[in-house]
């Protein structure tokens, strides 16, 4: 997509929804989607998100908590003036990939209170 003329305070504000659908004959099916802010990957190195593995989940369904599927991508977000970077292939997987996940993903924490006694 390339939006052209955008305030600054617009861009802040604006977000990226990446959603992952099963489009069938009649109806289409929401697998996963991932929601962040434009800032996020404006704010990194060259303002290139390169070869990111993101967790989706379904807001829709069952369980919005659980990972429905994971998806790769690439995303460059520049204004005028700056320059653009050329997203190439990946040559080989790193050993250490690294997933964003959305908050709502993160595992539940339980918190155990115990009271010690003592006695003469």
């Amino acid at each position: 997509m390339e939006a052209k003329n955008i305030d600054k305070e617009k861009a802040e504000a604006s977000k990226i929804v990446l959603k992952l659908m099963d489009k069938g004959m009649f109806k289409d099916c929401l697998i996963g989607e991932f929601e962040f802010d434009l800032s996020f990957i404006y704010l990194k190195k060259d303002h290139v998100m390169l070869h990111q593995w993101i967790a989706l989940s379904n807001p829709h369904g069952d369980n919005w908590a659980d990972i429905s599927c994971y998806m790769k991508v690439s995303i460059s977000v520049s204004v005028t003036g700056d320059e653009q970077v050329e997203i190439k292939e990946e040559e080989e997987e790193p050993e250490d990939v690294k997933v964003i996940m959305s908050p709502a993903l993160n595992p539940s924490f339980y918190q155990i209170k115990i009271r010690i006694f003592a006695g003469e």
